[in-house]
C-alpha cells in the first residue's frame, strides 16, 4: 500500500470532484425541495390561524436553502489547489506459467481450458498493474514468452495469442516450467529488491515428480509458489485440429485433473493450491493472497494530487446551521 507523507500546497482555481453527481444526490436534492415546499405551506397556514407573521421565513428558506447546498458540495468532495505526496512504492515480481499441451484444448471448463485460463490471466493482470508480471509458458519444455514487465497492454496482447500449438511436442513438464521461473527470479536484474511468486497453470496431467533440490530452492529463497489446477476429475476428450484425439489403437484419449500431483507440489513448496473450473473459481481468493502479500520497498517519489476541500464546505454549512438555530428563538418558530 502506498505510504503518504508531508504535504505541501500549491495554489489554484481550477474546482475538480472527487464523486459525480449520481442518483442518490438527484434524490436529496428532490426529497430536500418536496420536503421544505410541504414546510412552507404548513408555516405559512398556521401564522394565519394565529392572526402572525411568518417573517423570518424567507430569511430561513435562504439559509436552508445554502446549508443544504454547502452540504452537497461538501459531500462531492471538492478539490482545488494541489499538494505534493510521496509516495512509497512496494513491489513483487510474478511470473505467470501456462500450459500449453494439448489437454489444454479440452473443454471440461467451458469454453476450454486454456481459454478459461486466458480470460482469468487478463483479470489478474489488470488488477496487479503495480507489479512486474512475465509469462513463461511450457508442454515438455519452457520457455519465457513475455520477460518481467509493468506493461498491461503487451501482457494482454500476449495472453490472447495464447495456443497450444506455440510449443512442438506433446508432454507436460511442469518442473522444468518452474525451474525456469525459479531462475528468472532469482538471477533478474533486481535480485534483492522484490518479492518473487510464481502461478503454475496446469491440469497437472503427464507430469513427473521434481527433484528435492528445486523445492529447496523454492523454499530457501522465499518464492511464493501458487498452483491453479485447471479441470476437473472426471476429466473429458481433447479437441484436435483433426476432430477429437485418439490413441494409438484408435481410442479416445481422456484427461484429468491431476489433484494430487499439484496439491503435493503446493505442499513441498510451502505454497497454495487454486482449482479453476464450471463449479469452482478459487481466483478471487488466489488474487487477495498476492495482494496481501508483503512486497519489497522499491523506491519513493512525489507525485501531484487534487487537495479534497471538502471540509471548508461543511464547516460552512454547520455555522450556517447554528444561525438557523439561533434564528428561531425568540420569533415565530418555523
Amino acid at each position: 500500500m502506498p505510504i503518504f507523507g508531508d504535504i505541501k500546497l500549491h495554489n489554484t482555481f481550477i474546482m475538480n470532484w472527487n464523486y459525480p453527481l449520481g442518483t442518490t444526490e438527484y434524490f436529496f436534492i428532490f426529497f430536500f425541495i418536496c420536503l421544505y415546499i410541504a414546510y412552507i405551506i404548513r408555516t405559512v397556514r398556521v401564522a394565519r390561524q394565529l392572526k402572525t407573521t411568518a417573517r423570518t421565513l424567507i430569511i430561513k428558506l435562504f439559509l436552508r436553502m445554502v446549508t443544504f447546498a454547502l452540504l452537497m458540495i461538501s459531500l462531492l468532495g471538492p478539490s482545488f489547489g494541489e499538494a505534493d505526496q510521496e509516495i512509497k512504492a512496494q513491489g513483487k515480481d510474478i511470473y505467470l506459467v501456462v500450459d500449453l499441451s494439448m489437454s489444454m484444448n479440452a473443454a471440461d471448463v467451458i469454453p476450454s481450458r486454456l481459454e478459461k485460463v486466458k480470460f482469468e490471466l487478463s483479470r489478474f493482470v489488470e488488477n496487479q498493474k503495480a507489479n512486474r508480471i512475465g509469462i513463461i509458458v511450457f508442454s515438455n519444455d519452457a520457455y519465457v514468452q513475455v520477460p518481467l514487465t509493468y506493461d498491461a497492454d503487451a501482457l494482454g496482447l500476449f495472453i490472447q495469442s495464447l495456443q497450444t500449438d506455440l510449443i512442438p511436442g506433446s508432454g507436460t513438464n511442469l518442473c522444468r516450467a518452474a525451474e525456469l521461473a525459479f531462475n528468472r527470479l532469482i538471477n533478474g536484474d533486481e535480485p534483492d529488491g522484490r518479492s518473487k511468486m510464481m502461478v503454475l497453470f496446469t491440469d497437472g496431467e503427464n507430469s513427473k515428480d521434481c527433484a528435492g533440490a528445486l523445492f529447496n530452492n523454492l523454499r530457501r529463497y522465499g518464492i511464493g509458489v501458487y498452483t491453479v489446477g485447471v479441470g476437473t476429475k472426471a476429466g473429458t476428450s481433447i479437441r484436435s485440429k483433426n476432430g477429437l484425439l485418439k490413441d494409438e489403437r484408435g481410442k479416445l484419449v481422456i484427461t484429468k485433473l491431476n489433484e494430487d500431483f499439484l496439491s503435493g507440489f503446493s505442499l513441498n513448496a510451502k505454497g497454495g493450491y487454486y482449482e479453476l473450473s464450471n463449479t469452482r473459481n478459487d481466483m478471487d481468493p488466489l488474487i487477495a493472497e498476492i495482494t496481501s502479500a508483503r512486497g519489497s520497498f522499491i523506491n519513493a517519489r512525489t507525485v501531484m494530487v487534487d487537495s479534497n476541500k471538502y471540509y471548508y464546505f461543511l464547516g460552512a454549512a454547520l455555522v450556517l446551521v447554528l444561525m438557523d438555530v439561533l434564528i428561531t428563538i425568540g420569533t415565530f418558530r418555523l
